[in-house]
């Protein structure tokens, strides 16, 4: 079997690391953009339902988010694994790491669900505000969505796997047929639905949970059946008996899942304290802030298919012993980020105020809301550059198996920076909803700056050990 689209370019001439880099990284942009209209779509409905639905987003998203990303981040090593196999073309290897990976993903997924069920109300009542609607509502949609973290987990560790082949056009063509469905199937859950057979009764946050559960395990189906196709990396022979073990590649990916899963950690205890910061501002600056951050997603899973290109390049041109390759194709796949994100946000500050408008239901007084976004827009729109310049090198830098460094850099930015300031700008100064745009900002400096010493301090350059 060959690499579905190979990562390595022919050569380490510039231009044609351009076209490998463009290659690789417009489907999983387009991936990332497909699940951000979806994620946008939601919080429309929700907001057109009820300005109170949305709202909720604001506890239950970060908290879905923080706990996925956590425990998501145990699986991080097999793009290192996977890529570099590839690389070295031992794809019988990298079978093996993609079976190992899958069965733990699918384990975690199911732990990480009970988990979110059985704890969904005191969460709910721990990051909620003192509003007693507004934890029901999220009560309610970590509930349901507590059985969907299987399918979660399971479609992201096989995209990441395809990924790492060189593949970013199956995850995408997964994506789109599970996000149409999502979108369906909201539409007619949140609002409701006369039909021949009966009245689908409107069942808001709860039908917004509902849809995406679903679109979660049917993306998860799709995405295994690839891999076990013809010509998938579940279908490879076994490896010869010289080349690493179960347990060979089990600890190497359990060295790279601890520093990882500290990042994440680290990044997460900080952002849900942030988050606890934002919803003491008031509910219309959680409905602001949740409007403005679901347009910056779109910036932010832009950078996220960039460097989706970066670890697979990364990893791959290592495998193959092509280290100039490695290091060309990184800053090729940063620049072109920091590039795309400058224009999407000063799109976003120019055009923000009346998409914001779309959040907001026709019977209720948007002018606060609008007049909160107003003042964060232009820093939303200088942190792009800079968010695209972390998200991408401190995803290379994982493809070549380096996960402390992103760990460093999450914990002085999101820990220390991030944090401090929120309290520090939002609360000490009076800042309100700016302090905290400013905040996130500056985490996002000081983590370029931790990234970009370590890049040229070279100790990538080893690949997995």
């Amino acid at each position: 079997m060959k690499a579905p689209a190979s990562a390595v370019a022919p050569d380490d001439r510039w231009t044609t690391l351009v076209a490998v880099v463009l290659r690789l990284s417009w489907p999983a942009v387009l991936a990332s953009l497909v699940q951000t209209l979806v994620f946008l779509a939601d919080r429309v409905m929700l907001g057109r339902y009820d300005p109170l639905a949305l709202g909720s987003m604001q506890v239950q998203g970060p908290v879905l988010w923080s706990v996925f990303s956590v425990f998501f981040a145990g699986l991080v090593g097999t793009v290192s694994l996977v890529s570099q196999a590839v690389g070295a073309g031992a794809l019988a290897r990298a079978g093996r790491v993609a079976r190992i990976a899958l069965g733990a993903g699918a384990g975690i997924g199911v732990a990480v669900g009970v988990g979110i069920t059985a704890a969904a109300a005191p969460v709910a009542r721990f990051f909620g505000p003192d509003d007693a609607a507004l934890v029901e509502l999220s009560t309610t949609y970590l509930r349901i969505s507590g059985p969907g973290m299987f399918g979660l987990f399971v479609a992201s560790t096989a995209a990441m796997i395809l990924q790492g082949t060189g593949d970013t056009r199956s995850p995408l063509v997964a994506g789109l047929v599970a996000n149409t469905l999502n979108v369906a199937l909201n539409a007619v859950l949140i609002f409701g639905m006369a039909t021949p057979v009966g009245e689908v009764p409107a069942l808001g946050v709860a039908g917004a949970a509902t849809g995406t559960t679903v679109a979660f395990l049917l993306e998860a189906a799709i995405l295994v059946a690839m891999l076990r196709s013809k010509d998938g990396l579940l279908s490879q022979p076994a490896p010869d008996p010289c080349d690493l073990s179960d347990r060979e590649i089990l600890e190497r990916l359990g060295r790279l899942a601890g520093p990882a899963v500290l990042d994440r950690l680290a990044v997460h205890v900080g952002f849900l304290e942030f988050v606890r910061v934002i919803s003491s501002l008031g509910a219309t600056a959680m409905a602001a802030n949740q409007a403005l951050i679901t347009l910056e997603s779109i910036c932010f899973l832009t950078a996220d298919g960039f460097a989706v290109a970066a670890a697979a390049s990364m990893g791959q041109h290592l495998g193959a012993e092509r280290v100039e390759g490695a290091r060309r194709g990184t800053f090729v796949a940063v620049g072109t980020a920091c590039a795309t994100l400058t224009v999407f946000g000063i799109a976003l500050w120019w055009t923000g105020t009346r998409l914001v408008t779309g959040f907001v239901a026709s019977d209720v007084d948007a002018a606060p809301l609008l007049a909160l976004a107003e003042q964060c827009l232009p820093i939303l729109a200088i942190a792009q550059p800079v968010m695209a310049f972390a998200v991408v090198l401190a995803q290379a830098l994982r493809g070549a198996g380096d996960t402390r460094t992103p760990f460093v850099a999450a914990a002085a930015g999101s820990l220390l920076v991030r944090v401090g300031a929120a309290h520090g700008l939002a609360l000490g100064l009076g800042w309100g909803l700016r302090g905290i745009w400013w905040a996130s900002t500056a985490d996002w400096a000081v983590r370029s700056a931790v990234l970009a010493a370590a890049f040229a301090a070279g100790s990538w350059r080893r690949g997995v050990r």
